[in-house]
């Protein structure tokens, strides 16, 4: 049956049965359609404006920008400039100084395609002006539409200044799929926060225009050239909390460079927004790198929670594909699984030599909670302690008995802070509080310790050291589990076989198309052989690891460590108490339990002193 377009589409979309003729677009039209690349939306404006701004050298960028960036972007520098007679050049389509056109292998500039220009000139009014270092005449050329104007006089100092109004306008029905203002201008801080973050020796501002009050100044960033430069840009960004509560990396390899800053496990987030990467100090978003971070962190967080992370790649170039994506925000590496065990690696062995660490976010907010009031929760109900009003009165009282139990076994002098010693990171034991926490009095002030918490933790390193010692302890089975897969997929798991007998499975070819699972980790042994071989297939098409089989053993030890541990409600002497800190103190990652959950929290004697109003 034949069906009748015209009944669907209209003749005006070349649907009318007659063949045309092939034709090559004009630049205009060009320009517009790879405007839907390169310009996405007005954060992508602001990214391309400012790598311009970082290829051509500049020291200071200011971007001020309006109504989310639909009706004003502008960035001005005080980098090269660019020269009276490549103005008009610069306008044009894959027109670029920063790429020679003969090796894409060797990039090592933020641009090099030549179309961020010419597309936001196709699709909004932009104004470039610019005078070259040393020149003394600055020049102007305006573009509407796509329709470049003659180039005039202007008066500028030095560096080149882009002001791009009305976005899109062209394009009204793109203009129509543009998020509110404020989703939009959130996009635009975030990708000026990551260009500032690979880039800490450039002054960099920026400034919302709204017309009841003038710009408002968002971000002010002072350059910092010498070594601490990079920690202070993260510090000035993310936050001083973060620098507080977080670990630095630094590893090489003969092919990669591998720096940043860390949070701490029981710093997390509910979301990956605060992942920050970076390669060769190009902002990228990757999956791969995001996935290398989580199974870094797997035994040290929730399944539901993210790190906060700022790491920095460095590499050849010729390691790394840049062009991959138009926007310039995705790269594709020559040896991923080589990055994925970097980062995984040396992650988990920095983590570990940062020693015990307590976040200092829970600690003020402990401080905060005295100081303000706060709840408790016994047996004989909840009660609720204020501070007295103006009158002396307490606000609240309930009747209620706060047991606090000092152990007589604790030698008398641990009481003095004098006596504590230096080498004890969490002191000594004073008070068990409802049978689950341990108060600990160390020199610089006061611990808190979660017992059931803290002991999970110590049995599981325990039992996942064991673990490691079996060397895969392989459970046979009665009868081998034959397992039909894809033939292209056989050729991929059969090379994969002597690692995952490491683990403890037993496999061979069983013909073709098929798996033959003999046996299987001894710690897995009530698990379905069929599911779990079908899941370690589905990780190696996903990710061509054998990730998921370690998850399994990690997450079962995890279970019997946390059924084995200490539980809430027992009643701990105060050698048991100390035991259990000077044990934390030996033990590698004792600051969380398996799930992320903080294993003791400290108030610092400042602290304290400032709830007394003694400092």
């Amino acid at each position: 049956m034949r069906v009748n377009r015209h009944n669907i589409w209209s003749p005006d979309n070349n649907l009318d049965g007659t063949r045309r003729a092939i034709i090559k677009l004009n630049s205009n039209s060009i320009n517009q359609i790879a405007a839907g690349e390169v310009v996405e939306r007005p954060a992508a404006a602001v990214k391309e404006l400012i790598e311009n701004s970082l290829d051509a050298k500049a020291n200071s960028i200011e971007i001020i920008f309006s109504n989310g960036g639909k009706s004003l972007i502008k960035v001005c520098d005080d980098g090269w400039g660019i020269p009276k007679e490549e103005l008009k050049l610069a306008m044009e389509s894959h027109a670029t100084s920063k790429f020679l056109g003969d090796d894409l292998t060797n990039i090592q500039t933020f641009g090099f395609r030549g179309e961020a220009l010419p597309s936001m000139g196709a699709v909004g009014n932009l104004t470039l002006r610019s005078k070259e270092l040393n020149s003394e005449e600055a020049f102007e050329l305006k573009v509407a539409g796509g329709k470049i104007e003659k180039l005039r006089p202007a008066a500028l100092e030095r560096g080149t200044t882009v002001e791009l109004r009305d976005l899109f306008y062209v394009t009204p029905a793109r203009l129509k799929f543009m998020r509110s203002d404020q989703s939009e201008a959130r996009a635009i801080i975030d990708i000026v926060k990551r260009l500032s973050l690979a880039n800490p020796a450039v002054d960099i501002s920026l400034s919302e225009l709204k017309p009841e009050y003038g710009a408002k100044k968002i971000l002010k960033l002072s350059a910092v050239e010498d070594n601490r430069g990079q920690k202070k840009r993260i510090g000035d960004i993310l936050g001083q909390e973060f620098i507080e509560n977080s670990f630095s990396i630094s590893e090489k390899t003969s092919n990669y460079s591998l720096s940043g800053c860390l949070a701490i496990p029981t710093l997390s987030k509910s979301s990956s927004v605060h992942q920050y990467f970076f390669v060769n100090g190009r902002p990228i978003k990757d999956y791969q790198l995001s996935s290398a971070l989580k199974a870094a962190y797997f035994d040290f967080m929730s399944k539901d929670r993210h790190p906060m992370a700022v790491l920095f790649l460095e590499c050849r170039p010729s390691l790394v594909d840049v062009n991959v994506h138009p926007m310039k925000s995705q790269v594709r590496f020559k040896n991923p699984q080589e990055i994925r065990n970097l980062i995984v690696s040396s992650v988990k062995k920095n983590m570990l030599e940062s020693g015990l660490k307590a976040n200092s976010v829970l600690g003020s907010k402990a401080a905060s909670s005295f100081s303000s009031g706060y709840s408790i929760r016994s047996n004989s109900g909840v009660g609720k302690f204020e501070r007295p009003n103006s009158q002396g009165e307490f606000l609240t009282g309930n009747d209620l008995s706060l047991a606090a139990r000092v152990e007589e076994d604790i030698n008398e002098k641990s009481f003095n802070v004098e006596h504590v010693s230096d080498s004890f990171r969490l002191g000594a034991a004073k008070a068990h509080i409802h049978e689950n926490y341990i108060i600990s009095q160390s020199k610089n002030g006061l611990v808190i310790v979660d017992q059931h918490a803290a002991h999970e933790r110590l049995v599981y390193e325990i039992l996942k050291a064991s673990s490691i010692k079996q060397n895969g302890c392989c459970q046979m089975l009665l009868l081998p589990e034959v397992v039909e897969v894809a033939p292209e997929i056989q050729l991929v798991f059969e090379e994969l076989f002597e690692s995952l007998g490491k683990l403890g499975f037993d496999l061979e070819s069983f013909g073709s198309g098929a798996i033959c699972v003999r046996g299987i980790p001894a710690i897995l042994s009530d698990s379905n052989p069929r599911n779990l071989i079908n899941d370690l297939i589905d990780e190696v098409i996903e990710l061509g690891t054998v990730e998921s089989a370690e998850a399994k053993i990690d997450a079962i030890i995890s279970r019997i460590a946390c059924h084995g541990s200490v539980r809430s409600g027992k009643v701990l002497s105060g050698q048991e108490m100390n035991k259990l800190l000077r044990d934390m103190e030996t033990s590698p990652n004792a600051s969380q339990c398996n799930h992320g959950r903080p294993t003791f929290i400290e108030l610092k004697l400042s602290d304290i002193e400032k709830l007394f109003g003694r400092s």
